[in-house]
């Protein structure tokens, strides 16, 4: 301050003047003060774990961090840069959001989670999530790593999905568990899923890897309970395993035994002999 009134002390009046509205329009335009704010007002978006893998089929859940260290409430909006067939769902406090407000020096947890097309390529995604408010844009580039797709067919052997059988007796269904995806799948159980009564078993009820392309013949059979009333009923079976699961619905036709046939026409001939009888017998009185 001393060295500029020594300065100004040999220059002109006029000269003075000019030097004096210069510093005083220089000390207005140019403040530490509105610097540091300018700075400090910027948005904080941070994603603790950017890099993610699994299967086309599961979901990646990114967790984040939203602050506002400014001194004003702001509002911010969240938008992300997806491949053709993914989605996204932010969330916060167990709410579905797609914009978060905040007080001033205030800070927000938010859940990013994406979905992935069931077709993806088994590769590095990379998806920009932004967080925009009043014009301050921060951005974080999401790896989503595709490393495959969990996919599996059963079907029978055969291709039909109908039979039949008669009360009382057994069926054996062919089936085959494919592996339709690019992961191998692990801790493949069978099931069934039968009418009342009725039971089932396989040759193998389980299968503990199953190679991608490859298959695995099983053999499923079914036990048909006595007194089975003649109809259709539909028999369910699953191959299922922590990831997917699969199942085939196929149609079984009960029929009655021949010799049940004979038996009940056997019972019929002698309920009419023995009313004839009786009418013989009674019917003259």
């Amino acid at each position: 301050m001393f060295k500029g009134f020594f300065f100004t002390k040999h220059l002109k009046p006029g000269i003075v003047s000019k030097a004096l509205i210069l510093a005083c329009i220089s000390s207005v335009f140019h403040p530490v003060k509105a610097q540091e704010t300018n700075s400090s007002s910027s948005s904080n978006f941070k994603v603790r774990l950017i890099n993610l893998e699994a299967p086309s089929t599961e979901v990646f859940r990114y967790n984040g961090t939203i602050t506002n260290p400014s001194g004003l409430e702001k509002v911010y909006e969240l938008q992300a840069g997806l491949p053709p067939g993914w989605s996204v769902a932010y969330k916060t406090e167990g709410m579905q959001v797609t914009s978060i407000n905040l007080e001033p020096h205030a800070s927000k947890e938010v859940s990013i989670e994406i979905t992935p097309s069931y077709t993806a390529d088994a590769k590095k995604h990379i998806v920009p999530v932004k967080v925009i408010s009043q014009g301050d844009t921060t951005v974080v580039n999401l790896e989503s790593v595709i490393k495959g797709t969990y996919k599996m067919e059963i079907y029978t052997q055969n291709q039909v999905l109908s039979g039949s059988t008669t009360t009382g007796s057994k069926k054996e269904i062919f089936v085959t568990v494919k592996n339709t995806g690019t992961i191998a799948l692990e801790n493949i159980e069978l099931s069934t899923q039968l009418p009342s009564k009725w039971e089932s078993s396989f040759d193998v009820d389980k299968i503990d890897k199953l190679e991608p392309g490859k298959t695995k013949d099983i053999k499923v059979n079914i036990k048909v309970p006595d007194k089975t009333i003649a109809g259709d009923y539909m028999v369910n079976v699953s191959a299922k395993n922590n990831n997917l699961d699969s199942s085939l619905a196929y149609r079984m036709e009960v029929k009655t035994s021949l010799l049940t046939g004979w038996i009940g026409m056997l019972l019929i001939v002698l309920a009419v002999g023995f009313i004839y009888l009786l009418v013989r017998k009674y019917g003259r009185r």
